[in-house]
């Protein structure tokens, strides 16, 4: 999977391509996402989601899942792509660990 890169003399900020199909219901946290790679506060958003994803119910949330972060920032142009990816991968990975209890050794 590809991520892509916007022109430096163009880009300010992600933007979708046509491969972005976010249900509308998720517009309000898609671009919220459009945002962690220029927002610190937004990246702590999205760990303190991803850490909490198998500990709370999110089921009634509009959110994007973690299953579509890195579909989410494959389908968009960022600033920086590698950026964006180590985020979304970041997160994702988090957020599948989180699911998987913790064992501690006796």
């Amino acid at each position: 999977m590809t991520i892509m890169t916007c022109p430096a003399a163009t880009a300010t900020r992600a933007a979708c391509t046509d491969g972005c199909t976010i249900d509308p219901a998720l517009r309000a946290h898609h671009d919220r996402l459009l945002t962690v790679e220029h927002d610190a506060d937004e990246v702590l958003e999205l760990m303190e989601l991803a850490v909490t994803w198998g500990e709370l119910e999110y089921a009634d949330e509009p959110l994007v899942g973690p299953d579509r972060w890195i579909e989410f920032a494959a389908t968009h142009v960022w600033v920086d792509a590698d950026r964006a990816e180590r985020i979304f991968s970041l997160a994702a990975d988090v957020a599948a660990r989180s699911a998987v209890p913790v064992r501690i050794a006796a």
